[in-house]
Order: structure tokens, then sequence, then C-alpha cells
């Protein structure tokens, strides 16, 4: 893995995801709320598939967001998608624990402010019906290995059984790589 959206609704754990895998496979992680919302609104039009295109011309990077509109040619760079298909209600309960740890202050991963929002929270409750389908579509067409999780167990299970850069397997243990070691 070099290249890894990870998508899904908002509150699903991207974030968190993108954060864990980019400390695990040593990969720089993008957020792309912290680019769509930088200044003083959203980006639009022309200047945010330009920012995106910046984004993923990389060789090595793990993106971290929807934004569904450039999906398709995010997913063309990927060599891996992990969809975070969570259901809405744990979306919603993410979302809400979110916006207490941060308390109206800037998030410091994606330099976002987090705010519940009537409509932000009616996307997360129609994601299933109004999001899901484009997703669904965008993932069948793609070439990339998709990974599907529809639980925080199943990503807590899916992440335990990736390397740890720079660590190898001993048995049940993880010891550090003997780098450099002659026998």
């Amino acid at each position: 893995m070099r290249r890894v959206a990870v998508i899904g609704c908002g509150g699903a754990g991207k974030t968190t995801l993108a954060r864990e895998l980019g400390r695990r496979l040593d990969l720089p992680v993008l957020h792309v709320d912290g680019h769509y919302w930088r200044g003083a609104g959203a980006r639009r039009g022309d200047d945010w598939a330009e920012i995106h295109g910046q984004l993923i011309a990389g060789d090595r990077w793990i993106l971290d967001g929807m934004k569904p509109g450039l999906l398709a040619e995010r997913l063309e760079r990927a060599d891996t998608a992990v969809f975070l298909d969570l259901p809405r209600r744990t979306c919603l309960r993410g979302v809400v624990a979110r916006r207490l740890r941060h308390l109206g202050r800037v998030r410091s991963d994606t330099g976002t402010y987090d705010r519940l929002e009537r409509p932000f929270l009616r996307w997360i409750w129609r994601f299933g019906r109004d999001v899901r389908p484009a997703v669904d579509a965008a993932l069948r067409s793609c070439e990339c290995d998709v990974v599907v999780l529809r639980s925080r167990r199943e990503v807590d299970r899916w992440v335990a059984s990736l390397p740890v850069a720079g660590v190898e397997r001993a048995g049940a243990m993880l010891v550090p790589a003997l780098a450099g070691t002659h026998s």
C-alpha cells in the first residue's frame, strides 16, 4: 500500500484510521477537509480540482476524506481504497464525540473547525441513500484494492492485521526489525 484513499461518512473515523495507517505504513497523511476548507471557506470548482490533483499526484500518501465530486479521480490514483461503511447512528455518535472533544477549537489534525450544523447532520443521516450509491459505483469501477469495513470492531481487526513500518512479527510479539545486522 503506497496510495490509500480512506473514505466514508462523516464521523466514521476516517481521520483516526488515516493517522494509524500513516504510522503503521510510514506514509504521509493528507486530510481533504484541511485543504478544502483552508482560508475563508470552501474551495470551489477549478480551484478545488487543481488542489485535489496536486494532493493525489504524489507517489506515497494516505488521503482521508470524501468530497464525492472528485472521488473517481482519487480512486484512479489510489492502489487501495478503504471504505468505512459504518451505520449512520455510529457516525452520528462519532461526530458528537469529536465535537465534544474539540469544544469549539480548531482541530490540530485537519486544521478545521468542527461544527454540529443541521445540514451536516442531515448529510450523515441520508448518506446511505444520497451518497453511498455513487461511492459504491466508484468503488466497483476502480482498479485498486477495496477494503470495506462495517464496524469499529472490523476496523480494529483489520488495522491489527497490518504490519508496522520497521517492525517484524515474531510469533505473537512485535519486535523491531533487525536492519543492518549480519549473520
